[in-house]
């Protein structure tokens, strides 16, 4: 998957069916990771469904992003306590001309 820099585009981020059921966590985070920066969506800037996770980003968010690969990490946890993490995957962000938040 790829965006370009300075949109504000939904990533889904997909589970196997079999592996858990987000709804049931009572907090959901889901970082990116760059150079030496990261950047963690949680709350109302995520969509949580059983097996998906969707993430909003602003323009002004995806300026941060370098052009190339962005890890992407999901956690979890649940009301026990317990976490779990998702496996760290990547996400490409392509160049834009205009390297500005629009209004």
């Amino acid at each position: 998957m790829a965006a370009p820099k300075g949109t504000t585009p939904t990533l889904t981020l997909t589970f196997p069916e079999n592996t858990v059921d987000l709804t049931t966590a009572s907090n959901v985070y889901v970082t990116f990771a760059w150079s030496t920066k990261t950047l963690t969506k949680t709350g109302s800037d995520l969509a949580v469904s059983p097996h998906s996770i969707d993430v909003y980003l602003t323009q002004a968010e995806t300026l941060r992003f370098p052009v190339g690969a962005v890890k992407v990490q999901a956690n979890w946890v649940f009301s026990d306590g317990s976490r779990e993490a998702s496996n760290i995957s990547s996400y490409d962000f392509t160049a834009n001309l205009l390297e500005k938040v629009l209004p």
